[in-house]
């Protein structure tokens, strides 16, 4: 959509709802670049990872819940997520329901953290609607959320091979803080693994 910056006055950066889960869910696989649906692909025949995902973004409860999200709506659309939990809830997460062998190939990204930050688990904009400084302002929203939990720093994970996503994190002020070797797959092909990004606030 080339005008999008036309409409730009009408962008409302507001906490999710829960009758937003299907917009939370797509956005969702869009920011994870694969690691949703390596996830829970095939776990329930005939019901792709998109779907699996809304459940628990309705809920109240969890680090998928709608409460952890912000949006970007655009006359009544939702354009943008920005979506995320302290780090430290990942030491007690419960993955008994994914496939081991999938946690396992994910091992390295779970342990380089910067434990004790507030995590940016997902950053997305639609594709018809970037460059029009959603990102950025979906990005405020997210630090300001952080601060108000009591937390001076963030941080967040970016695939090696993002470099629009890399380009975008180093404009605000994210500095590189390690790297996990998360090996190639055909079902998640990114080449170089995951970045530990951090920024103090």
């Amino acid at each position: 959509m080339s005008d999008s910056s036309a409409v730009m006055p009408d962008l409302i950066i507001r906490p999710a709802e829960a009758e937003d889960a299907p917009d939370l869910a797509r956005l969702l696989l869009l920011a994870g670049g694969g690691v949703y649906e390596f996830l829970l692909d095939g776990i329930v025949p005939g019901l792709p990872a998109e779907h699996m995902l809304i459940p628990g973004l309705a809920g109240t409860a969890g680090s998928l819940s709608y409460r952890l999200s912000g949006v970007a709506e655009l006359n009544g659309r939702v354009v943008g997520i920005a979506h995320g939990y302290p780090v430290d809830w990942m030491k007690t997460e419960d993955h008994s329901g994914l496939p081991p062998d999938r946690v396992e190939h994910l091992s390295s990204f779970a342990a380089l953290q910067d434990w004790g930050s507030y995590f940016l688990s997902a950053l997305a904009v639609d594709p018809a609607y970037r460059r029009a400084g959603i990102a950025g302002r979906l990005l405020a929203w997210f630090y300001a959320k952080a601060r108000r939990g009591g937390f001076d720093r963030v941080s967040l994970h970016v695939w090696a091979d993002n470099e629009a996503a890399r380009e975008l994190y180093r404009r605000e002020g994210f500095e590189e803080h390690g790297q996990a070797a998360v090996p190639w797959h055909p079902r998640l092909p990114h080449r170089g693994g995951s970045v530990l990004l951090v920024k103090r606030l």
